[in-house]
C-alpha cells in the first residue's frame, strides 16, 4: 500500500519511465461507471477503460450513502498548458523578485509541465481528480479549516479538523484499495498506468501515453471551460 501511496515525483524520474502504450481506449465515465457521480463542472468525463473499471470498484466499496465523484479526468493538452501558465503568472505577480527557474519549480509542484518527455497524467486518460459526496450529492468536507485550494492540498497536511481528516483518509483508502496511486501533493489526484503511477510504485514502465479524444466530444466542453475561466 505504501508504494501505491507514492512519494516524491521528480520530473527527471518521470521522464526516465519507458512507455509501453497498451492502446486501451478512452471511455465515457457517465456510461462506463454510472455509479460514480459526475458533477456538471466535470466538462470532459472520459478516462481509460481500466481506470473506469477501477473507479466503479472504488465507488462500490464505499459505505452505504456515500458516493465517489470525479471532478476532472482526461484533459486536452491545451487546457494543461493554460492552467500551468496561469498558475505561473499568479506566482509571478505575488513574487516579482523570483527568477524564472524558481517560478517554474514552484509551478511544477502542482502542475505537470506540458513540454516534458513524460506527458501530464490527465492528458493520458490515466489520472482522475476525485471527491466524496453524501447521498444528497453534497460534497463532503475534506479540507477544513483550510480555505484555499493549495494550502490544504498535501494528502497528509497537518491541522485538518477531525471530520475532514476522517473523510480524507476514507477517500485515500478507498482509492488505494482499488489500485490507484496517490500524488502526495494533491489529496484529490490519483492515477493508474501513467508515468507518475510508475514512479510511485517503482515500475520502470508505464502503459498510458498521450491519447486524443475525438474533437467532437470535447470541443464544446472546452469552449465552455474557457468561458468559465478554467
Amino acid at each position: 500500500m505504501t508504494g501505491l501511496h507514492g512519494g516524491r515525483e521528480p520530473l527527471a524520474a518521470l521522464d526516465r519511465v519507458r512507455l509501453v502504450e497498451c492502446g486501451e481506449p478512452l471511455v465515457d465515465l457517465r456510461t462506463a461507471c454510472p455509479e460514480v457521480l459526475i458533477p456538471r463542472s466535470t466538462t470532459i468525463p472520459w478516462a481509460r477503460e481500466r481506470v473506469a473499471q477501477m473507479l466503479a470498484s472504488a465507488a462500490a466499496s464505499l459505505p452505504s450513502g456515500l458516493r465517489l465523484g470525479v471532478t476532472e479526468a482526461w484533459r486536452p493538452l491545451q487546457r494543461q498548458k493554460r492552467g500551468y501558465d496561469r498558475y505561473m503568472e499568479e506566482i509571478r505577480a505575488a513574487h516579482p523578485e523570483w527568477p524564472h527557474a524558481t517560478l517554474k519549480r514552484m509551478t511544477n509542484r502542482f502542475f505537470h509541465p506540458y513540454d516534458r518527455k513524460a506527458p501530464p497524467g490527465h492528458c493520458t486518460g490515466g489520472a482522475v481528480d476525485v471527491r466524496l459526496y453524501d447521498e444528497g450529492g453534497n460534497e463532503m468536507d475534506l479540507a477544513s479549516p483550510f480555505e484555499g485550494k493549495w494550502e490544504g492540498a498535501p494528502t497528509h497536511v497537518r491541522g485538518l479538523t477531525p471530520e475532514a481528516k476522517r473523510n480524507r483518509m476514507l477517500l485515500v483508502e478507498t482509492m488505494l484499495q482499488a489500485g490507484f496511486s496517490n500524488c502526495l501533493q494533491e489529496f484529490w489526484h490519483y492515477s493508474f498506468g501513467d508515468a507518475a503511477w510508475a514512479v510511485r510504485i517503482g515500475s520502470p514502465v508505464c502503459y498510458y501515453g498521450f491519447i486524443e479524444l475525438p474533437e467532437e466530444y470535447w470541443r464544446a466542453a472546452e469552449e465552455e471551460a474557457l468561458r468559465q475561466g478554467r
